[in-house]
């Protein structure tokens, strides 16, 4: 299956807006004087459970939309089996020392955090799609 250049464009805008949010997690702690390598490898370990989140979503709803009869299962299969995934790097990033609990899971609320800013920035608008409304 070829991926959607829709999901690669706002895979790479969470990305991005995860990253951002990373750099100033990282200064924060390098501020409060707490930064140390368990903080980088939290949020390393973080960010690719979100980002990762995030671009299956995608494509479990682009396969959703080409396969209308079961996009309703597959898209709850997705979401279950996306969960579980989440569930396990947080386990990980919990129970391994060389992870910074609140750096693991900061960038797991950076998705959100990017769409809403992006809305207010006005480079996103719901129900948009190239630029003329849908």
């Amino acid at each position: 299956m070829k991926i959607s250049p829709s999901v690669l464009k706002e895979t790479g805008h969470i990305a991005l807006g995860v990253l951002i949010g990373d750099a100033v997690m990282v200064a924060v702690f390098a501020l409060l004087g707490r930064l140390d390598y368990t903080v980088l490898l939290g949020a390393l370990l973080g960010s690719a459970g979100a980002i990762g989140n995030f671009f299956l979503m995608g494509l479990s709803c682009q396969r959703a939309m080409n396969n209308p009869d079961q996009a309703k299962a597959m898209v709850q299969r997705s979401y279950t089996l996306r969960m579980l995934a989440m569930i396990v790097v947080m386990i990980v990033g919990f129970a391994a020392p060389c992870f910074h609990v609140v750096a693991v899971v900061i960038p797991f609320l950076l998705p959100s955090i990017t769409i809403h800013a992006m809305r207010l920035l006005g480079l996103y608008k719901p129900g948009e799609k190239g630029g003329e409304k849908e």
